[in-house]
């Protein structure tokens, strides 16, 4: 179930809806936590709205190859356009997997007129919803300022928080100054998690992570212990149906983020019609693992 409420999406208020993380599990048992980043490409728009495409591709084809297990737990999406389109995505997610999913949806979000939505979909029988806000840009430093989304797993009460951003094209020094400015932020939000301090940024990044850009955010004396990328493959796909660039990443503390299992881009079965039909960017992924609460 999703509410739009004050310009922004919200759940439903008696609703500590659970969020899925990919779990088979009993009260003992480890579970995965599956969790996607996906720049949807102005999901929404004319020409957009593939939906059940969009469900199939997510569901059906979460992993790296082929033959991947399907299903993941949780989605978080850029480019997002209009609230409508969550609720047009998450029905046809529901339809393919059998599932009952719902989402925190933010705000429209930029500077001009152009702005687009954040939103985190996840499974409501998998893990419970904490809170979801947008970073308060009081500088005005970023273009879209990012959503933070905190989740419990259900199996094992294992709480982490989603920093979900999608960073400025604009000219590379745009790009340099947004990304040096969110070491401030991911400090910050940790800073803010109290004993909880697994926090993954994740999104679309329009720039490699082994780019000197990231130096603030991997500097231990602006965020420790230190932070780490995992997924730098190309992710953006060019008007040939050609891998392109390495945009989209995890960013997150391997000394905190202790239930890291595995990472990758996301199948896909034709480059071509998935770039006409749904997105320049494919999926990311990551697997978590936890046996219960580390922190």
């Amino acid at each position: 179930m999703v509410l739009e409420h004050g310009g922004r999406t919200i759940l439903a208020a008696a609703v500590l809806a659970v969020i899925g993380l990919g779990f088979v599990a009993t009260a003992d048992a480890g579970t995965y936590a599956r969790i996607q980043s996906w720049n949807a490409r102005h999901m929404g728009w004319s020409g957009e709205t593939d939906w059940s495409g969009y469900a199939d591709q997510v569901w059906k084809d979460f992993g790296s190859s082929a033959s991947a297990s399907n299903g993941l737990d949780v989605i978080a999406l850029q480019e997002v356009m209009y609230s409508s389109s969550i609720t047009s995505f998450v029905a046809a997610l529901e339809s393919v997997s059998g599932k009952d999913w719902t989402a925190t949806t933010t705000h429209a979000i930029g500077r001009s007129s152009y702005k687009e939505r954040y939103s985190v979909v996840y499974r409501t029988d998998r893990v419970s919803f904490i809170s979801s806000s947008v970073w308060s840009d009081s500088g005005d430093v970023f273009e879209r300022e990012p959503q933070i989304v905190r989740l419990r797993m259900k199996a094992t009460s294992a709480d982490f928080t989603i920093i979900n951003w999608h960073t400025i094209w604009g000219s590379a020094s745009q790009r340099r100054a947004e990304i040096e400015a969110i070491a401030d932020v991911f400090a910050s939000v940790q800073a803010s998690t109290g004993s909880d301090q697994d926090v993954i940024l994740l999104g679309d990044h329009n720039r490699s992570a082994t780019s000197s850009y990231w130096d603030r955010l991997t500097d231990t004396s602006v965020v420790s212990p230190i932070v780490s990328y995992k997924v730098n493959a190309d992710t953006t796909i060019n008007s040939s149906c050609a891998w392109a660039n390495p945009y989209d990443h995890f960013w997150f503390q391997a000394a905190y983020v202790g239930e890291y299992s595995s990472s990758g881009r996301d199948y896909i079965a034709n480059l071509c019609a998935f770039r006409s039909d749904l997105s320049d960017h494919a999926p990311i992924w990551i697997k978590l693992y936890s046996s219960g609460d580390d922190d």
